[in-house]
């Protein structure tokens, strides 16, 4: 799927296009799968920098990071999205094994929307993007 300029703006949300953004392949994969199977769209990154281009570029409706990437951690990454003009306004879910507090209101914080920790249900994970992506999957 390829989005660009402003028509991507309003095919973003319609689209359910939902960007992943984690340094293990293995997460990468679990949760691109389980939100096809609802039928959302994905994009995946490896790194900060990587999700940040990609964001900028398609516009999705939802952004899931973890916190410890390569390269930029999901911190800058989420710090520099909301500062960015274009992805300002992109809904932003923490996705970690980062479990302690002081991590939870650091998320909260820098402007994500959620703070959800590994290992993660999916269930709970494909509610929150529902609730935060009306109408949006299967």
């Amino acid at each position: 799927m390829s989005f660009n300029g402003d028509a991507a703006l309003a095919d973003r949300s319609a689209a359910g296009l939902i960007l992943v953004a984690d340094d293990d392949p293995a997460v990468r994969r679990i949760v691109t799968r389980m939100l096809e199977r609802h039928g959302f769209q994905t994009l995946m990154a490896d790194d900060g920098e990587r999700s940040i281009q990609l964001a900028v570029e398609h516009l999705p409706a939802l952004i899931i990071l973890d916190i410890t990437m390569p390269h930029m951690d999901g911190y800058t990454a989420l710090a520099r999205l909301r500062g960015h003009p274009r992805t300002r306004d992109i809904p932003v879910i923490i996705l970690t094994g980062q479990v302690e507090w002081v991590y939870q209101d650091l998320s909260k914080g820098l402007g994500a929307v959620e703070h959800l920790t590994k290992p993660f249900s999916a269930d709970n994970l494909v509610q929150t993007i529902r609730r935060l992506v009306p109408g949006r999957g299967a």
